[in-house]
């Protein structure tokens, strides 16, 4: 399961690392955090601040700590203001 990620945001980096320790894929998580999966590769692939709820979700589904993925968003929102 190899996943590009050179023109993915840090958030979609941490997402789908995430998904390929644990040998699962865009459309399980979808499902896990009760989402579209079109949802999750938006997340992924564009500069895009999720509700605090979904960050909760995927911080759970993919036992994140909830701090990394707001420093994920964080580090997204930076490249959009250089």
């Amino acid at each position: 399961m190899a996943t590009r990620t050179d023109n993915k945001t840090p958030l979609g980096k941490l997402i789908l690392k995430r998904l390929y320790l644990k040998g699962k894929n865009q459309a399980w998580l979808a499902e896990q955090i009760g989402a579209n999966p079109n949802h999750i590769s938006v997340l992924c692939s564009r500069i895009k601040n999720p509700k605090v709820e979904t960050l909760k979700k995927l911080s759970k589904a993919l036992e994140i700590e909830l701090e990394d993925l707001y420093r994920a968003v964080a580090e997204t929102v930076e490249i959009t203001e250089k």
